[in-house]
């Protein structure tokens, strides 16, 4: 079996839950960061950062559902492509295994 993402690092950070992770680009490319509900300590969502920076994956381990429609956890990628506040796109359910 061969490394899983990220090869930079991992990073925390807290702040409001049900909030997602604010930034989409990072100095540092290659990282993960850890978003972290500030009061009760929860993991909320992930981020994977790619070799130019910007944000390549999301996982969702809990956010609000009012639906009923989303599996936790499950994982959304970036695609750039898309016109603006339209790039976080669904992935599914299902886990990538190559982001951990």
């Amino acid at each position: 079996m061969g490394m899983c993402k990220p090869s930079g690092g991992k990073f925390d950070m807290y702040g409001p839950y049900r909030s997602n992770i604010p930034q989409i680009w990072s100095e540092k490319p290659n990282i993960r960061i850890d978003y972290y509900d500030e009061i009760t300590g929860k993991l909320p969502q992930q981020r994977w950062f790619g070799p130019d920076g910007w944000a390549i994956w999301d996982r969702d381990w809990d956010h609000k559902n009012d639906h009923n429609n989303h599996k936790f956890p499950h994982d959304h990628y970036w695609d750039y492509t898309k016109p603006r506040g339209k790039e976080r796109q669904e992935y599914g359910p299902e886990i990538n295994m190559d982001y951990c």
